[in-house]
């Protein structure tokens, strides 16, 4: 029998080989897995492909869509009809007019509302799907697969400002429900709620536990994802072994990359539309409609960057090179001229900001052993993200208009940040692993085998 390392490696090499010969299983087990072939791993791949994503993307894109339409119904009349200046937007419901909204730059008084933007479902879906796509795939599938999830539920989101237009358009009665920026609010809230109460019927359970997987393709996807062990399903674990996990100092480096892709996403997010309008001079209809094409650049170099990443095996490489193509993106929106060289900048910004996200989780995930383990981190990262939406949302102000100039450079600073901090943490996991192959250093996170893949 060969021993942990080199098993890790040929299963990560896919061939034809049976469990027994690369220590994975014992005399009992072989006759149920005896191999499987290249061919039909590929197989099982598509097969699981097609069932995880569809409803994990449709899901997500309703939520990005519901969560970041503010600015779109800000330009629709949102802000005329109810007095709403920029910032920290609290609206305590689209429907009924009797509450003012309320605003706040800083500390806020939050009024009974907040509880329903700052919708836990929102924080805790996206570290569940991350979760879910961590189960099922190596770690040198999984950057191409979280930027599938991502981008393609960032279509959605991309051609919401079109959506919004058209919602804008409707007209019931003749009282409140005349404002077309309501309409956005309900159709899309509606939307969002009944994916949820599809989601409890199309969502794919753990390897070990798919009905719609055969026995022999139950074993093959948990053996092909298995480094230390043949794991026979997934373990939950206790709350003290979750805070176990999450007691290591890299939870604050992955926290740190996360926090800063998050705000820089919506702070774009949030006011790209209002940026074309007040800040390029652009009409409304065509605001709309030109906040959706950058989106679809990004969709496409993302998943190119993502699949580079996963065939060359490196992460930091891509992850820094989109960081700065997010600061020349946000320098040129900012110091160019003309509208029309200032929207290109705005496509190189958005790519950069965007493929991050996706780009982020795929680094904290592999570098991460167990799956257990790679649930508790992204579930941190993703908290602490949601802060770095609140601060998205407020580095924006009404008195820097037109040229927003502290939001930009707030940005980019934190774009410059992110660069730093992914350089030098990936240079100290490069060591890591150098230190374990000669030997000077005993197994990396507990795991015979296990190498970081910074």
């Amino acid at each position: 029998m060969q021993n942990k390392d080199s098993s890790a490696e040929e299963i990560e090499d896919a061939g034809s080989h049976p469990l027994k010969d690369i220590g994975l299983m014992n005399d009992g087990d072989v006759d149920s897995v005896p191999q499987w072939a290249k061919e039909e791993e590929k197989k099982l791949v598509r097969t699981i492909d097609w069932r995880v994503f569809p409803m994990l993307c449709t899901i997500f894109g309703l939520s990005l869509l519901d969560r970041t339409n503010i600015s779109s119904a800000y330009i629709a009349g949102l802000g005329a009809d109810i007095q709403l200046s920029q910032g920290i937007w609290l609206i305590r419901n689209p429907i009924e007019s009797r509450h003012p909204p309320y605003r706040c730059q800083g500390v806020a008084e939050f009024p009974d509302y907040i509880m329903g933007r700052l919708r836990p479902g929102d924080g805790l879906f996206f570290p569940g799907a991350v979760f879910i796509i961590g189960s099922w795939y190596r770690q040198y599938e999984t950057a191409t697969r979280v930027s599938l999830f991502y981008m393609a539920a960032l279509i959605a989101s991309g051609f919401g400002p079109i959506l919004a237009y058209v919602f804008s358009l409707i007209r019931v009665g003749d009282g409140i429900y005349t404002q077309g920026w309501r309409w956005i609010f309900i159709i899309e809230g509606i939307a969002t709620i009944v994916a949820g109460i599809a989601a409890a019927f199309f969502l794919v359970e753990f390897p070990d536990k798919a009905s719609w997987l055969t026995p022999r393709q139950k074993q093959i996807a948990i053996a092909r994802l298995s480094v230390d062990k043949l794991e026979k399903e997934y373990k939950h674990p206790s709350f003290k072994e979750a805070m176990v996990m999450i007691w290591d100092w890299k939870i604050i480096v992955f926290s740190i990359q996360y926090f800063i892709a998050a705000s820089s996403v919506y702070s774009i997010a949030y006011f790209k539309t209002i940026i074309l309008r007040e800040g390029m001079g652009f009409s409304y209809a065509l605001s709309q409609i030109l906040s959706s094409p950058p989106y679809v650049f990004a969709v496409i170099m993302s998943l190119v960057m993502a699949w580079l990443s996963d065939k060359y095996k490196i992460r930091w490489a891509i992850l820094v090179a989109q960081s700065l193509s997010a600061v020349v993106g946000l320098l040129i929106t900012l110091y160019s001229g003309p509208p029309g060289v200032r929207y290109f900048g705005l496509f190189i910004a958005v790519f950069g900001t965007q493929a991050n996200i996706p780009g982020t989780l795929s680094y904290g995930q592999s570098q991460i052993p167990t799956v257990e383990k790679r649930g508790v981190i992204a579930a941190a990262m993703i908290s602490v993200g949601a802060a770095g939406g609140i601060a998205g949302s407020t580095i924006f102000r009404t008195q820097d208009a037109p040229r927003y100039l502290p939001g930009m450079w707030a940005t980019i600073a934190m774009q410059m940040l992110y660069t730093v901090v992914t350089l030098v943490f990936s240079f100290y996991l490069k060591r890591q692993n150098r230190l374990v192959d000669e030997g000077k250093r005993g197994d990396l996170e507990g795991v015979s085998g296990f190498r970081y893949a910074p």
